[in-house]
Parts: C-alpha cells; sequence; structure tokens
C-alpha cells in the first residue's frame, strides 16, 4: 500500500551513508529542506492563484463570448430561440443522465466503501479506516453537490420549458390572429363580389324598366295623337253627314229642275242649265270621291278607336306595373342604399385590413430580411468561434434508418484471442452433491463452460528485499559483506516506478488529460500523486525524448510527399515577460511519421525549420499561408507548394456568407469542386505506384479529370471577367485563377492529394489538449509537449499500443541509469525488428 508524506514524523529525513544505506536524522538539514519546502509550498500555492484567476478570467471571456453568441442568436426569431432551448433542454437531461450515472456509481462505491470498512474493523487497522472513512465523506460531499447541480439543472429545465411554452403560446397566438385576418379578409372580399353582383343585377333591371317606361311613354303619346286624329275625324264625319243632307236637298232640287228642263226651253237657257249640269255632276263626283274617303276614315276611326281602347287598357296594365315596380324599386333602392353604406364600411375595413395585411407584410419581409442578415452573421461568427466545422453544409437525410439493417448478415461477437484466461471452478455444496434419499454421493459427468470479460486497475507498492551475506571466513581478497544489486528507477530518490511514469506520460498526451484530472484519476485509482510533483517532472522527462525529435525530422527530411499547417497554441511565461502568450504549434504530416513544434513565430523561419532540409524534391501540400510562398520562393524548387482544395472550397463558402442571393452560385461551384474530387478519387482506383506504364482505365479517368479541371479554370476565367469589379463573389475567383499552379499539381502527381486533411486531422487531438489545459505553462513544457506529440501520434500512425511501448523505452532508460539508450533506432517503427514490433503492437 502506498504511503504519505503526513504519516511520517515532521522532523524525519533520509540521509544517504557512506555504504550506500539510508538512515534517518532531525538535524539541522532536515530543518533546511523543510524551508525549502514551505518556500516551495508558497510559490507553488501563488502559482495555482494565479492560474485559478487566469482561469477563471478565461471561462469569463468564455461566458461573455457565449452570451454575445446567444444574444445575436436570439435576436433572429422566436423560432430559433425554441430550438436553441430545445438544444439546451437535450444538453441538461444528459447531464442530468451522468449524473444520474454517477449518483449510481457514488451508491456502489458506498456499498463497497461499508464493506471495506467491515473487513477492515475486523482486521483491526484503524488508519486505513480513517482514511477510507475520510474518502467516504470526500465522496458524500461530492455526491451532495452533485445532487445541489442537478436540483438547479431541474429548475433551469423548468425555467427553460416555461419560456419554451411562452414562446409556444406566443406563436400560437401570432398564427391563430393571421389566420383569423386572412379569413375576415377572404369573408369580406365575397361579401363585397355579392354586393357588386347584387348592384349590377339592379342596374341591369332598372335599365330593362327605363327602356319599358319609354316604350310606354311613346306608345302614350302615340295614343294621344290618335285621340285627337279621332277627334277630328268625328268633326269631320259631321260636316260630311251635313254635306249629305245638303246634297239630298239639292238633288231633289236638281230632280225638280229636271221636270222643269224637260218641257222646252230657250237656247240660253240650255246652255246655262248644261253648264249648271256639269257644274253639279263634278260636284256630285268630288262629293262622291269626298264621301268614299270618310266612309275610309270612318272605317279607319273604327279601328282607332279599338287600338284606342286596348292601348288605354295595356296602359294601365303598364301604370299598375310601374307602380308596383317602382314600389319594388324604392325598396330596392333602400337596399341598395343599406348595401351602400355596409360596402362602404366594409371598404373601409377592408383598407384598414389591406393596411394591417400590408404592415404585416412589410413586417414579415423586413423580419425575414433581419433573419437572413442574422443567420449570415451567425454563420460569420461560427466560422470565427468553431472554425472549419461550420463549413458544412447540409445535406438531405438517407431514408436508411442507423444500425443493423433487416436481413443484414451480423459480424457475431469479437474475438479476443490475446486476453488472458484465468480459469475458475465452482462446485455446489458438499450437501447438494448427496443422494437426499440413500445418501450416497453424486458422481462427476462433464462440465458446463461460460466466460466473463472482467477488468482491474490497481496500484500497487514493490517491496525488494536485498538480504546481505556476510563472508564467514577470514580472507581479506573477498568482499566482507554482498548483496543483490538495486532495482533501477528511473529518477533517483522517488518512489515511482516506470510503469507509473509511463501511465502519467500516456494520460496527459495520447488521453489529453490536463495534470490535475491525471493527479485525480491516479488518485482513484489510489495512487495519490500531487498535481506539483507532476509539473516537476516535466524538466526530467525532456532528455530522454529529446533523440526521437532529430529522428522523425531526419526521416520525414527523405519523403516526397508532406503536408503542413500550424495553429495558434497558448505559452503563459510568454506573457510574464512581457510577450505575447500566443504561440503556433505547427506540424509535418508524412505517411509513416508527425512531427510538432510550437514556435512563437509563424514566419517563413519556421516553415525553413521543418521543410527545407529535404533530402529531395518535397511536394508540400498545405494552405496558401504567405510563409509558406516565402519559404519555397528562398528554396527555388526544392519545394513544391500544393495548395488544398478544400481551403478554395472554404473561400467560396466564405464569399457567399451573410448573402441570401450568393447560396445558389456558391452551391454551384462547390458541386464543381466536388465532381473534381469524384473523378480524382475514379483515378486513383487505377493508379498503382509500382507500375511505370499505367492501365488504359487509368489513361482514361486521366483525360476526364484534366478536361474537368481545364473546364473549371476557363468557367471561372469568364465568369471573373463579366463581374464588377466591386461584387463579392469576384474575391473567391480571382484567388482560384491567382493559385491555378499549385491547385494542378495533383493532376500531373497522382501521389500528391487534392488536401491537406491529413494535417487537419493529425491537429485535432493537440487542439483538444490545449482547450483542456490552456496551452503551456513555459517554454520547456511547450517543447515537452510537442515532442510527446509527435511520439505519440508517429506511434499510433503505425498501430503500436502507446502504453506499451512507454513502459519498454523507459524501462531501458531506467537500465541506463536514468539516460536514454545511446541508438534509439531500435525503438522506431521504421526501423524496429518484427519480433519487437509484434510485442509493442496493440492488441485485437
Amino acid at each position: 500500500m502506498a504511503s504519505r508524506d503526513e504519516d511520517f514524523g515532521a522532523d524525519l529525513a533520509l540521509i544517504e551513508g557512506d555504504d550506500g544505506m539510508l538512515s534517518s536524522s532531525a538535524s539541522a538539514p532536515a530543518r533546511e529542506a523543510r524551508d525549502w519546502r514551505s518556500r516551495y509550498e508558497q510559490e507553488y500555492a501563488r502559482a495555482e492563484r494565479e492560474r485559478s484567476r487566469a482561469d477563471t478570467a478565461e471561462a469569463r471571456c468564455g461566458e461573455l463570448r457565449r452570451a454575445e453568441v446567444g444574444a445575436r442568436a436570439r435576436a433572429g426569431s422566436l423560432k430559433w430561440q425554441a430550438d436553441s432551448n430545445r438544444a439546451k433542454l437535450q444538453a441538461a437531461r444528459e447531464e442530468t443522465k451522468d449524473v444520474r450515472r454517477t449518483a449510481g456509481n457514488a451508491l456502489a462505491l458506498q456499498a463497497e466503501v461499508t464493506r471495506l470498512e467491515k473487513l477492515l474493523s475486523e482486521a483491526g487497522i484503524a488508519p486505513a479506516r480513517r482514511r477510507l472513512i475520510a474518502r467516504t465523506d470526500k465522496e458524500r460531499r461530492r455526491l451532495r453537490a452533485t445532487l445541489e447541480r442537478v436540483e438547479s439543472q431541474k429548475a433551469t429545465i423548468g425555467s427553460l420549458r416555461a419560456e419554451r411554452g411562452e414562446l409556444s403560446k406566443k406563436v400560437t397566438r401570432l398564427n391563430r390572429e393571421v389566420a383569423r385576418l386572412g379569413k375576415r379578409l377572404a369573408g369580406a372580399e365575397q361579401a363585397s363580389e355579392r354586393h357588386r353582383e347584387t348592384i349590377r343585377r339592379q342596374y341591369a333591371e332598372d335599365l330593362q324598366l327605363r327602356a319599358a317606361l319609354r316604350r310606354l311613354r311613346d306608345q302614350s303619346d302615340r295614343v294621344r295623337s290618335l285621340s285627337e286624329e279621332v277627334f277630328w275625324l268625328r268633326l269631320a264625319l259631321d260636316g260630311a253627314r251635313a254635306g249629305k243632307a245638303a246634297m239630298k236637298a239639292k238633288l231633289g232640287k236638281l230632280l225638280a229642275e229636271k221636270k222643269t228642263l224637260s218641257r222646252p226651253i230657250a237656247g240660253p237657257q240650255l246652255r246655262a242649265a248644261l253648264r249648271r249640269s256639269w257644274q253639279q255632276k263634278q260636284t256630285i263626283r268630288s262629293q262622291s270621291r269626298e264621301i268614299r274617303r270618310l266612309r275610309r276614315t270612318v272605317r279607319a276611326s273604327a279601328a282607332a278607336r279599338a287600338q284606342a281602347a286596348r292601348h288605354r287598357a295595356a296602359r294601365e296594365t303598364l301604370t299598375r306595373a310601374l307602380s308596383n315596380r317602382t314600389t319594388e324599386l324604392r325598396v330596392a333602392l333602400r337596399r341598395s342604399r343599406r348595401q351602400k353604406a355596409t360596402i362602404k364600411l366594409l371598404a373601409r375595413k377592408n383598407a384598414r385590413l389591406r393596411k394591417a395585411v400590408t404592415a404585416s407584410r412589410h413586417r414579415i419581409e423586413t423580419l425575414e430580411a433581419k433573419h437572413a442578415r442574422l443567420r449570415a452573421s451567425a454563420a460569420v461568427l461560427q466560422k470565427a468561434l468553431f472554425g472549419s466545422r461550420s463549413e458544412q453544409q447540409e445535406k438531405p437525410r438517407s431514408p436508411r434508418k442507423r444500425g443493423q439493417q433487416p436481413g443484414a448478415p451480423g459480424h457475431g461477437r469479437t474475438r479476443r484471442p490475446a486476453l488472458e484466461e484465468q480459469k475458475e471452478e465452482r462446485h455446489p455444496p458438499r450437501d447438494a452433491r448427496m443422494c437426499s434419499g440413500c445418501g450416497k454421493p453424486y458422481v462427476m459427468n462433464g462440465e458446463r463452460c461460460s466466460t466473463i470479460i472482467e477488468i482491474a486497475v490497481k496500484a500497487h507498492t514493490r517491496r525488494i528485499v536485498r538480504p546481505r551475506w556476510r563472508r564467514s571466513c577470514g580472507c581479506a581478497s573477498s568482499p566482507l559483506e554482498v548483496s543483490a544489486p538495486p532495482v533501477p528507477r528511473l529518477f533517483p530518490g522517488t518512489p515511482y516506478g516506470t510503469s507509473v511514469w509511463a501511465c502519467v506520460l500516456f494520460e496527459r498526451h495520447a488521453c489529453l488529460r490536463p495534470l490535475h484530472r491525471v493527479s485525480a484519476w491516479m488518485s482513484d485509482q489510489g495512487l495519490p500523486i500531487s498535481v506539483g510533483t507532476l509539473a516537476d517532472s516535466v524538466p526530467r522527462f525532456l532528455p530522454l525524448f529529446e533523440p526521437f525529435d532529430d529522428a522523425i525530422r531526419a526521416h520525414q527530411s527523405e519523403t516526397a510527399v508532406r503536408h503542413g499547417d500550424e495553429t495558434v497554441w497558448r505559452i503563459q511565461s510568454l506573457k510574464e515577460a512581457g510577450r505575447s502568450s500566443r504561440a503556433w504549434l505547427w506540424t509535418s504530416v508524412s505517411d509513416d511519421a508527425v512531427y510538432f513544434h510550437i514556435d512563437p513565430s509563424r514566419s517563413a523561419r519556421v516553415a525553413m525549420q521543418l521543410f527545407g532540409g529535404t533530402a529531395c524534391t518535397l511536394f508540400l501540400v498545405c494552405d496558401r499561408l504567405s510563409s509558406y510562398k516565402t519559404m519555397a520562393h528562398e528554396l527555388g524548387g526544392a519545394v513544391v507548394l500544393c495548395w488544398c482544395w478544400a481551403h478554395q472550397r472554404r473561400d467560396f463558402i466564405h464569399g457567399a456568407a451573410g448573402q441570401a442571393g450568393l447560396t445558389h452560385w456558391c452551391q454551384e461551384w462547390i458541386e464543381r469542386i466536388a465532381s473534381i474530387y469524384r473523378l480524382n478519387e475514379a483515378r486513383l482506383e487505377h493508379y498503382d505506384p509500382a507500375r511505370e506504364r499505367q492501365t488504359a482505365a487509368f489513361a482514361q479517368t486521366q483525360a476526364a479529370l484534366e478536361a474537368e479541371v481545364e473546364r473549371l479554370f476557363a468557367d471561372a476565367g469568364q465568369e471573373l471577367d463579366a463581374l464588377p469589379a466591386g461584387a463579392r463573389e469576384a474575391r473567391a475567383l480571382r484567388s482560384l485563377l491567382n493559385h491555378r499552379s499549385g491547385l494542378s499539381v495533383f493532376v500531373d502527381e497522382p501521389q500528391v492529394p487534392m488536401d491537406n486533411n491529413a494535417a487537419e486531422r493529425a491537429l485535432r487531438g493537440p487542439v483538444i489538449g490545449r482547450r483542456l489545459s490552456f496551452g503551456s505553462d513555459s517554454e520547456t513544457g511547450a517543447r515537452f509537449t510537442a515532442l510527446m506529440y509527435s511520439v505519440v501520434a508517429t506511434l499510433k500512425t503505425n498501430g503500436i499500443d502507446v502504453r506499451r511501448w512507454l513502459e519498454a523505452w523507459l524501462e531501458a532508460c531506467a537500465e541506463n541509469g536514468g539516460r536514454p539508450p545511446d541508438d534509439p533506432a531500435p525503438w522506431l517503427p521504421w526501423s524496429m525488428s518484427e519480433e519487437r514490433r509484434r510485442a509493442l503492437t496493440a492488441p485485437g
């Protein structure tokens, strides 16, 4: 069991004697050690306070940044707020689940502690019991704090649910109001259309009545004229009757005169009588014509009287119809006036509704434009905050369900032949193996086998006993006393073995845990180590791994294709020296090696240091940083820059960010770049680097790729010439054409990839470690961090188990007196023996 310093007395110190043995003393050196220890604790406490303040300030900046992003996002729309609250609710639920699992683990640990307390009480080990009780109290306090955090999260969840309910109610009321206004507007338009149809129908009927009235008036005028004509005809008839009577009297006189004339008279009298007779004949003829005309007039007057009677009856009928129609028209006119008033009222309401709808539409358009601007700003802010993770485009969801599909063959259980097997025999009780009737014992009848996989990680103390042998003879030529040599230690004066240091390095640089979490994890395993002890071990480890720095760089210098990239790093000691704490983590990735370097500069000097010592023509796949361009210019043709198509694609995304009208343009260019990726993948399926002459299929795909790349650059040039001077999309097209030579290297060199995603993926782990540990405290720590990241990434690339390799390497350093072996080649993946590779290869 590991022991703590506080278990011993305060004045205890270890002094090495002349014979190499250690003895205890409470002299002045012990007091001096205590003084140094107190000064160290004070300095460490001060550093911890400074680090705590820095962490608090960093957390506060993060909170302010998140608050700004949240405020910008909440200004977008109510729907976005509901989605954000739903995401927060889901995150709270996930954290609640984690807390519940932690609480379940704590309960299980509490039961285990109770059982251990019982066993310790039976064994009579009081100090261990006190320590277990202290740990149990600590776990209980942590569990209580966890439960309090769960309660606060429940309250937060309740407030989020209430806020979501209010937002949902607001959205529902707004939709209901819009629907009600739409229904009212539709009803008003229908009523207005019905009133318009009624008015048109009444107007047509009014026109018909007016035409009938005009016809009746014309008929009345004709009847009036016929009546006057009948009156004059009657007067003419009376005159004709009086003339007829006069004619009859004259005819009687003429007959009388005829009788008189029948007597002979004289010539003059006869001539006068003939003249009178001729005149009378003429008068009779004219009177006869007049009588015939009068008779015709009388007959016509009778027909006229009959027609006049008919006209009178028709006029009376029309008068009655006009009277009734006039009444109906007056009623319709009053109804029309009321409808006109209603129409005017509805027209005013419609005008108000149209104004409201226009205002609502204008407000909706304004909100949509504002929403589009905010979404565009959110895209830009997400790009600034999250980096390239916000560049992913929306993809249609696949109809395929997640998981194994029905009817698909399963892979079965995973085989683990490398696991060590421990056999356990479990027999039934002795009473159960006896027959209850006769008492005879049961006999063995085969066995039933089952397997359970278990894992146990536990720290232990190696107590090394070296017996001393004293000579029993009096020969002076032999040593007086002999004993076994001491076990080699990695660092003299420390109680920790190589497996402990290998575990610390693995957790820190392979699992990317900060030092305080590594210390907490070691304490959970029963081996408490302070964070200061782990931090002070960094200068000791640096000389042990320095040989791999030059070895990895020398191996990469012989590689023809490498990837390069850089990202931000923090070195806190630079700020204390009055400089900016910002530094840069550079990476160089080849097929079987990864190299990292941390430097405060981002200039071409660092790029020259990483990529300048190449033994052959180097194809460097990188982004368009000016440092790479300066380095390539200084080295001439020794380095060929191959620009990354993923960064070129990013230019089109940035050009369309915040511009809703450029979304379609951006998607077209992204699709064209994706088509080049597909053609390159189809070409690489037929590419064999070992062959000097490739197949016909490769030649066909190579021609298709060359034609598509040439067409893309030609279209970019034509589109750029057609754009105005200040067009937003011109920047991406101009960059595409300016970097044409570097973007086209992969066409002629199939072994060169199109992008530097390999370097981006290599930086992912260190970036996670940077976010968890806020960078490095000193330049020595930054150097050691870059060196360990290089070693771990190189081992993982070659499929070697990192923890096994660390244990073997540190054991070799310990056997070499705490120094690295003179030749690190047997430990490098590309030069180690096959036997060692099989021993260090990851199991499974």
